[in-house]
C-alpha cells in the first residue's frame, strides 16, 4: 500500500519580497530626505516690480517730417522695455508734438524707452534756407548771437567750398510728463540722413515729489 505525501502550504515569498522592496524604497526616500534638511541653505532673492502710479504721458517734438524710405516704412517707433506703445508709417509734420497717454507698464525705477524716426527724403527738406525747422518745432534758440556769427563765417557756403552738398542734422525732442511734472526731457539728434535710433532710460521714483514746470502749452492730453 502506497502512502501518499502532500505538502503543506509553503512561505508567501512574494509578499515578503515585494514589503521589502516598500520599505527599502521609503527608507531611500526619507534618508535623501535628511540629507537635504542638512544641506546649507541658500539666500534666494525675489526680484519685484512694482508699478508705477501716475498720470504719464510720451511728447515727442519732432524739427523735421518724419517719414520712412524703400527699406523701413516706419515713420516713428516707440517700445517701452520692448513693448510697441507706438508704430506710426504716414509721414509726420515737423512742430507738431506727438503725444502717447496714457502710458501703462512703467514700473519704479529703470525703464527703457526706445525711439526710432524715420528721416527719410521729404518736400520740406528743400526749405530748409527758407524757414528754420528748429523754430518750426518750438525749440528755442537761448543764444541768437551765436547764429549771427555763425553766418558770418560763412557755413552756409559750406558746400560750395568742399564740392559736396552738405546734409542737414535732425533732432527730436522726447519729453516725459507725470501729470505736468517733467520726469524726464532729451533732444536726440541724427547724423545727416542716418535715421534717429536712441534708447532712453527713465528712472520712475517711489515717492513722487516733482515741481511742475513751463510745460510750453502741454496741458490736456488730446490725440
Amino acid at each position: 500500500m502506497v502512502e501518499s505525501k502532500t505538502k503543506g502550504p509553503g512561505i508567501p515569498f512574494r509578499p515578503i519580497l515585494a514589503i521589502t522592496i516598500s520599505l527599502v524604497v521609503c527608507g531611500l526616500v526619507g534618508g535623501y530626505q535628511v540629507f537635504v534638511n542638512t544641506l546649507p541653505k541658500r539666500d534666494v532673492s525675489e526680484f519685484l516690480t512694482i508699478a508705477a502710479s501716475g498720470d504719464y504721458t510720451i511728447e515727442l517734438t519732432l524739427s523735421f517730417e518724419a517719414r520712412g524710405d524703400a527699406f523701413d516704412p516706419t515713420a516713428l517707433l516707440v517700445r517701452l522695455d520692448g513693448k510697441d506703445l507706438l508704430e506710426q508709417t504716414t509721414p509726420l509734420p515737423a512742430g507738431v508734438p506727438v503725444e502717447i497717454h496714457p502710458v501703462e507698464d512703467l514700473i519704479v525705477g529703470l525703464n527703457e524707452l526706445f525711439i526710432q524716426v524715420g528721416t527719410g527724403d521729404s518736400s520740406t527738406a528743400a526749405e530748409v534756407d527758407e524757414q528754420d525747422p528748429f523754430a518750426a518745432a518750438g525749440f528755442e534758440n537761448d543764444n541768437p548771437a551765436i547764429d549771427e556769427s555763425a553766418q558770418s563765417v560763412g557755413i552756409g557756403d559750406a558746400s560750395e567750398m568742399t564740392g559736396y552738398p552738405q546734409g542737414v542734422a535732425k533732432a527730436i525732442r522726447v519729453r516725459v510728463f507725470d501729470g505736468l511734472s517733467v520726469l524726464a526731457e532729451k533732444t536726440v539728434w541724427s547724423e545727416p540722413g542716418e535715421t534717429i535710433n536712441s534708447v532712453i532710460v527713465l528712472d520712475i521714483p517711489e515717492m513722487k515729489n516733482l515741481v511742475p514746470a513751463d510745460t510750453g502749452g502741454h496741458g490736456d492730453h488730446n490725440h
